[in-house]
Order: C-alpha cells, then structure tokens, then sequence
C-alpha cells in the first residue's frame, strides 16, 4: 500500500535530515503571510508511487497531542498521518476503507474532523453509491479494511467522474460537495450542489440544500458564516446548454445557484482545494496549473448580493492576489498558519510545506 512505502522511504534527497530539523521541527510558528517572499515552500514528504488525482483530504489536526497532517490515498481508501514531534517524522495508517475505485474518481474522496470525529465520503465497491460515513476505531494497521462506517447519508450511484465528495463543517453540520454526476441529480434534476448532514443523521436523512447547478463542487470552504465555492469544472453555460461555461467562484451560502455566480477572469484552473489564509484572503489550488494562490475578498461592489436578514450587500467576489506555494489536489492550514499542499515535484507527487 502508498502508506506503507512512504513509511519505509521516509524524506528523500539531499533535503532528508535538513527537513527534519527545518520543516518538521519550524511546522509551529508565530504566523503566516503570504506575501513574505523571505520564506519558501520545502518540500515535507515524498509520495513517489502516487499519480496526479490520488493525494486528496489534507486535514491539519492541530487538536492532537503532536501536531499532524493528515491526507487520503483516493484509491487504495487509506488515510495517513503525518506527525511531527520533537526529533522524529515518522508516517502511519489510521483508517482504511474498501472502496470502489473503478473510473476516473471514484475511491476515497474526502474528510473531516469534527469535535474528534472522523467523517469520510466515498464510492461503495462493487455499487459505486457514493457515500458518507463517520468512520471510527479497526485496527487500521493490518491488512483488514476498516469495518467501522457509519452510514449518515448516500448520493446514490456515482459515474466514472464528476461526483464530488469533498467534506467540510459549519456549526457541526457536515457540508458535502455533490457533483452532477450522482443518483442525488437523477432523483432531483438540480446538477451538483452544496448540501449539508446532521453528523448524528442515518442514511436516509434529508440533506439541506445550500446551492445547486454546480458540475463538481470540489473546492469550498466555510468562513464563519460564509461558504466559498470553486466549481472544480465549468460545465455548460447556464444561458446555453451547447457551449462551455467560465469557472465561477462565488459565496453559496448567499446564492442558491452557481449560474449567479461571478465568472473568473483566468484561465481555466479545475480547482481543487480552497483555505482561508490568516490575513483574510482566501486561497484556491489549481489542478491545471499545480499553484496555490491568493485571492482579496472584495465587498460592497454594486454587483455583490444583498444578503435578506441585513439587506446590505455581501462580499462574493475575489481579485488574484499573487502565487503562494505548488499545489495540485490538495491544501490545509494550521492555526499558526503553516500551508501544506499534496503538489507535483520532481519526480511525482510530493506534500510541500510553507512555514509561518
């Protein structure tokens, strides 16, 4: 398994023991901006054995003992930790789930952590329902998959792509991004979107809908109250069916529906991930171009919602604020702002570090 080879391989090159006493020993600091070009990205961790699409759930868990990083090996349905002590970097399998990988994104697609809880989506082997589960105890470390999963809610069948699963929370609610290519579209013809779970909720329990009309909503994330979204593929164009819309980037807890959503400027990114940074920004990795980088919030311009409860207009547009570290499939920041990305380096997939 992935886990068990990087286990075994641990830092490679000529930054092996350097890393050690830099990246692993510095991953808490005093802050993060993203604007110090004083400090570089280093690389963490070697995954020479993982393509592009299968490092994917980076969590940083700043509630354990020893602070951690932890990530998903899409296909084989394992979730490592990397943690970082004092004088040792060492690498370990805490969960294992059998999954359906067949196709082009199926397998193990997401995670979080609530309260200490682990919750997980993925697509069901043999079936290929995409499903999401709280996913507790099993001895991870053996070769038996980890029988404990909890069923809270399924999307129903999933195709070969385009079916999200990425997991985040707000006010311990679970948020799931569902893409358009699930029995959920089928059932209700209203294409990917948003939803949100009772954590406590059983399978068949009745999402709430937060926003629809998106293709693979895969990267969001929850700021307060607001919930950011970066459709991870464009998809038709709302007002015509028959040509390609422009990736669109927009608050889905304000608009119900991603065709209201501003329209990029850039080139097409298929982004990936999105974290909030320290200093306000918000920051979007981009599977096309492998960067992770800065957005300004923009408020009170005319073409911003009005939020009803308020009625004053709400920030919902963002404006490129520069490039921060490489980034492919994945990003997490820790609470003193330390970035780690799963990114493609030399000569694969490799998780990369950016200090405070």
């Amino acid at each position: 398994m992935l886990g068990q080879r990087m286990i075994g391989r641990g830092f490679v090159g000529s930054l092996g023991g350097a890393l050690v006493g830099l990246a692993a020993l510095a991953i808490l600091g005093s802050g993060c901006d993203a604007d110090d070009t004083s400090r570089e990205p280093e690389l963490l961790f070697d995954l020479p054995d993982a393509s592009p699409g299968d490092i994917v759930g980076l969590v940083a868990r700043d509630d354990l003992d020893v602070p951690a990083v932890e990530w998903i090996d899409r296909l084989d349905g394992t979730i490592h930790r990397l943690s970082v002590g004092n004088d040792t970097v060492t690498s370990t399998v805490v969960a294992r789930i059998p999954v359906g990988a067949d196709g082009e994104q199926r397998g193990l697609l997401g995670q979080v952590v609530v309260d200490g809880r682990r919750f997980a989506a993925w697509t069901q082997p043999d079936t290929f329902e995409l499903v999401v589960g709280e996913i507790t105890g099993g001895n991870a470390d053996t070769d038996t998959p980890n029988s404990n999963a909890r069923i809270i809610w399924s999307a129903g069948e999933a195709s070969s792509g385009a079916i999200g699963g990425v997991l985040g929370e707000l006010d311990g609610r679970i948020l799931v991004g569902v893409g358009r290519n699930t029995g959920f579209d089928r059932e209700t013809g209203v294409g990917g979107a948003i939803l949100a779970l009772d954590p406590d909720g059983t399978a068949d329990q009745e999402p709430e809908v937060i926003s629809v009309g998106y293709t693979n909503p895969w990267a969001f994330t929850a700021i307060g109250d607001e919930i950011w979204v970066a459709d991870n593929a464009a998809g038709p164009d709302p007002a015509d069916d028959t040509v390609d819309d422009i990736e669109r980037i927009g608050r889905a807890d304000l608009l119900a529906d991603r065709a209201d959503m501003t329209r990029t400027t850039e080139p097409g990114r298929a982004p990936t991930a999105m974290i909030p940074l320290p200093d306000g920004r918000l920051a979007i990795c981009g599977f096309l171009d492998n960067e992770l980088r800065a957005y300004e919030i923009i408020d009170g311009a005319d073409a911003d919602p009005i939020n009803p409860a308020t009625e004053e207009r709400e920030r919902a547009e963002l404006e490129r604020a520069g490039t921060i570290m490489p980034c492919l499939t994945g990003a997490t920041i820790f609470d003193d702002g330390t970035i780690v990305t799963a990114s493609l380096g030399d000569p694969g997939m490799q998780l990369t570090i950016l200090q405070p």
